[in-house]
């Protein structure tokens, strides 16, 4: 608590130094998500909550938490004075962590545990519909970029314990919903919802779904 109220602190004192002399549409921003993720493996079997293959025996039941981290660099026209519609570009850099602890029980009621790590950066470039109402700023948001990911899978059983990994590189595309409130003429809160699609192993999907909240910083 003492961190928050510090980092706030921190951004007020510098936000009434420079409110005077920055007049630029150029901002940065940092942001920081929690979610949780769906996998999709060969268009077949899903994992998440609830697995179910196409053979109908196996059942899969889990709970996970991602976690992600990002920072940007953009051109935002919302933070300019007059009107109520404008687009906003940026370029983000983020970091995604998602752990999952889960069970499968297959038709002979042979039950594995099955945990599955996965570290990813990303790379976006993503285009937003800002709609400006006073200082309180509803948007939607597109982004389209590349991810370097790898997983750690284990599986636990009464015969033993496997573990493989595997490289998960490829094209992402995002959507984005959420809310800014324009602190000042130079912080800009926001707090949204993200969905990402990123590739997997074997012609497979990540689906990442996370609340996102942080703040952009006029430059």
């Amino acid at each position: 608590m003492k961190k928050i109220l510090l980092l706030t602190g921190m951004i007020f004192i510098t936000d009434t130094a420079l409110a005077r002399s920055v007049n630029t549409p150029i901002y940065v921003s940092i942001k920081a998500g929690l979610g949780d993720t769906t996998i999709y493996v060969d268009n077949d079997t899903k994992l998440g909550d609830f697995l179910v293959e196409d053979s109908g025996n196996n059942k899969y039941d889990a709970s996970g938490l991602l976690t992600e981290f990002s920072t940007a660099f953009g051109v935002d026209a919302t933070m300019n004075p007059g009107g109520w519609f404008h687009l906003r570009l940026e370029g983000e850099l983020g970091y995604n962590y998602y752990y999952e602890n889960g069970n499968i029980k297959d038709y002979y009621t042979v039950t594995n545990e099955i945990k599955v790590k996965l570290n990813q950066f990303s790379v976006l470039v993503n285009g937003y519909a800002d709609f400006r109402i006073d200082n309180v700023t509803p948007y939607i948001g597109i982004g389209l970029g590349y991810g370097f990911g790898k997983n750690e899978i284990t599986v636990s059983n009464t015969l033993g314990e496997f573990r493989e990994s595997a490289t998960d590189n490829g094209i992402l595309y995002a959507l984005y919903l959420g809310m800014a409130y324009r602190f000042s003429d130079v912080t800009t809160f926001d707090l949204g919802a993200r969905r990402v699609y990123a590739p997997a192993e074997d012609d497979g999907q990540y689906v990442f779904d996370s609340i996102r909240l942080g703040f952009r910083f006029r430059i």
